[in-house]
């Protein structure tokens, strides 16, 4: 079966992104690669997401597109990105995710799993 983790960074962390020193931040680029390393072969695709700054919504309002800033509802959550793996079940893509490097960045570090429909 298919999955999708979707990624969400810490958003203070990532706000502080540039502002850590370059050994502590090339740590956290090589614990991202190493986990991109152990589940290489359950890798399908994915994407890393810009900054929110990118982020458009488009809505329906008074039967018009109406186009506004990001996905966001009174959240401080930034989706990173993207990663489809191959799983057996559900159990096994929550223990992929569960190994996010990310997750150890904050409180508001997380990743939600969701089946690819169909599968």
């Amino acid at each position: 079966m298919r999955f999708v983790l979707f990624t969400y960074p810490d958003a203070d962390y990532s706000a502080g992104w540039l502002d850590l020193p370059e050994p502590e931040r090339q740590a956290e680029i090589e614990r991202h690669n190493a986990w991109f390393a152990r589940y290489g072969d359950r890798i399908r695709g994915g994407a890393e997401l810009a900054w929110p700054k990118l982020v458009r919504s488009v809505r329906v309002r008074d039967d018009q597109p109406v186009v506004t800033d990001g996905p966001f509802v009174e959240s401080k959550e930034i989706l990173g990105g993207l990663i489809i793996v191959e799983a057996d079940g559900i159990d096994e893509a929550c223990e992929m995710a569960m190994s996010w490097p990310s997750l150890r960045q904050g409180p508001g570090a997380g990743v939600h799993v969701e089946a690819v429909s169909g599968d």
